[in-house]
């Protein structure tokens, strides 16, 4: 008997000690993902990110022949800026908290010295021209496809005869 409860006293105050264990994990996997997350703000350009999202837009016009005067271009990317540059930075500050919810320890702290590094650094400005010369790469492989998608995924949505 006296066994049992000591059994069951031991597994009761192991509970909290693995809880505890846990919440310290994660608090640790978020101030890594919260100092990876200020590192690669403070280098970031966050008005090249957002000139990222409307370029494609103002290219698809004018291969469409609406061309736009550069005042008007103007005014779009003021529009965008004044709209996004806030919200967008706030969602990008967030990242900490799902990083650390995805990755292990050990892979944000890999990543965190990465990026601390001087080639990682180096690599991880230049990750958004690359994203910015293939998006109208990517923008052609949709443009391409979309006629002959459209009409299958018409197909898919039409709701059925007689319903």
């Amino acid at each position: 008997m006296r066994f049992l409860i000591g059994a069951a006293t031991a597994l009761c105050l192991a509970v909290p000690a693995s809880a505890d264990t846990a919440s310290d994990a994660k608090d640790a996997r978020v101030a890594i993902a919260k100092e990876y997350v200020e590192a690669t703000m403070k280098d970031m350009d966050i008005q090249n990110f957002i000139r990222q999202l409307w370029t494609p837009m103002i290219q698809q016009m004018a291969q469409n022949r609406q061309p736009m005067s550069p005042e008007q271009i103007s005014q779009i990317e003021k529009l965008f800026s004044d709209e996004l540059t806030q919200p967008l930075t706030e969602v990008m500050l967030q990242q900490d908290k799902i990083m650390a919810d995805l990755m292990t320890l050990e892979e944000l702290t890999a990543l965190r010295d990465f990026y601390m590094s001087e080639h990682g650094r180096a690599v991880m400005e230049k990750m958004p021209q690359l994203a910015q010369i293939q998006q109208p790469m990517i923008s052609a492989v949709l443009q391409k496809a979309m006629p002959v998608m459209m009409p299958k995924i018409e197909a898919i949505t039409a709701p059925e005869d007689g319903k």
